[in-house]
């Protein structure tokens, strides 16, 4: 079964990403009802590749609910705009 993606894409910028993880929290609070990286719909990894420390990305179970850009205090995940 596809998932239904609820919102409009979500856009990383992964040069402003501090690896707080507090959108794996968030994400993992809205689904699981539990703080809880490792069940979050989204991931972050450490890459040590200069700049992009670090590398964000989405499982197919996300549905662009937008809850990890609301809470992402660095700016590095936005929501685009609902066209």
């Amino acid at each position: 079964m596809a998932v239904r993606k609820k919102g409009s894409p979500i856009r990383v910028n992964s040069s402003l990403c501090t690896g707080c993880l507090i959108c794996q929290l968030r994400c993992s609070f809205r689904f699981e009802r539990a703080f809880n990286p490792s069940r979050a719909y989204i991931k972050v990894l450490r890459t040590n590749n200069g700049d992009d420390e670090f590398e964000v990305s989405f499982t197919e179970e996300c549905d662009n609910c937008g809850i990890c850009a609301r809470f992402c205090p660095y700016g590095a995940l936005i929501q685009e705009p609902k066209t």
